[in-house]
């Protein structure tokens, strides 16, 4: 992340280090100079949904979310990414080696969904959490964050969402969230991360199955 690493350079040239609000801050101002600049949706969706809903075309949908074993001093992550026809298009299982806390964890998933996504060749997407504090963080600049640690990991996050020609932020409650928490939970038996492209994880598809009949059936 180029300004996190200029920042500390500055710091051991002797210069003034930027605090950690000015390090996201100005992440944020390039995120937004960015978007304007390629005519974005709004970023963040001001309610949750209480079930999982397909994106609109051309947009894709990822999904994600973490599982934390403080004892064993690692996280699990899990991340799926659907078309506007619901279908799965790739999903990942992902174990890290990192002490993080409940939202540190949140936030780092958030991180991993969004360079997931970019390396399978997203570039119009909708990222949505279980945890508002990670997407009222990455979506507004007012919103302050509970933990300092949670800084770089949002402001690295904002860096690669420039990257992308559209995206939103939305949060989703958890019972829509069933197959990202189902695939955090199957990272507990790998020891780095697996990957499923244009397929769906046989454990996931009473979930898929599941959120697509729930979504099928209040358009009738």
């Amino acid at each position: 992340m180029e300004s996190y690493g200029y920042n500390h350079s500055k710091t051991r040239l002797g210069s003034t280090r930027q605090t950690s609000q000015e390090v996201i801050h100005k992440a944020r101002s390039l995120i937004e100079e960015f978007q304007l600049a390629h005519l974005t949706q709004p970023r963040l969706k001001e309610h949750a949904d209480a079930r999982w809903v397909p994106p609109l075309h051309p947009w894709y949908k990822v999904n994600s979310n973490a599982v934390v074993f403080s004892n064993l001093k690692n996280v699990r992550i899990g991340v799926i990414i659907h078309d506007h026809e619901g279908s799965v298009i790739a999903a990942l299982s992902k174990h890290l080696p990192l002490p993080l806390g409940p939202l540190e964890v949140e936030a780092k998933a958030m991180d991993e969904a969004v360079l997931f996504a970019w390396h399978v060749g997203i570039r119009e997407a909708v990222f949505e959490t279980d945890l508002s504090v990670v997407s009222d963080a990455l979506a507004s600049s007012t919103t302050p964050l509970p933990l300092v640690s949670m800084v770089d990991i949002i402001a690295g996050t904002l860096y690669r969402l420039q990257d992308f020609k559209h995206t939103q932020l939305q949060h989703v409650r958890r019972q829509a969230n069933k197959p990202a928490h189902a695939l955090a939970q199957h990272a507990k038996g790998i020891t780095d991360f697996v990957t499923w492209i244009e397929e769906s994880p046989p454990f996931i598809e009473s979930f898929v199955f599941q959120d697509a009949m729930n979504f099928s059936s209040s358009h009738y």
